[in-house]
């Protein structure tokens, strides 16, 4: 058995427990692994891979002449800022648009 416990290490146990047939007891009793632990970590890396990440905005630099904009769009919202705005300010801004 691999003793290092690595993240890999329980993703590729995880996968060979789900597709084995087993209960986590019976796995985790023929490899060696607590079965507590091997629910565990379960639980936490399908957590992980549900949780998403942070949403990416695409952003359109608009002009070459002062006073520069940038366009943000956002699903079917765009909004045109000037270069400058508080980024406090405008993310507070998306946060806010994006739950509506």
């Amino acid at each position: 058995m691999q003793t290092s416990k690595t993240e890999a290490f329980w993703r590729r146990h995880i996968e060979a427990w789900r597709s084995s047939g087993l209960t986590q007891k019976q796995y985790g009793a023929k490899h060696g692994i607590n079965a507590l632990t091997l629910a565990h970590w379960s639980y936490l890396l399908k957590r992980k891979s549900s949780t998403p990440g942070p949403a990416l905005v695409p952003v359109r630099v608009v002009g070459n002449t002062p006073p520069v904009t940038i366009e943000l769009a956002h699903g079917a919202w765009r909004i045109a800022v000037p270069a400058g705005t508080d980024p406090c300010w405008l993310a507070a801004l998306i946060r806010e648009t994006s739950a509506c």
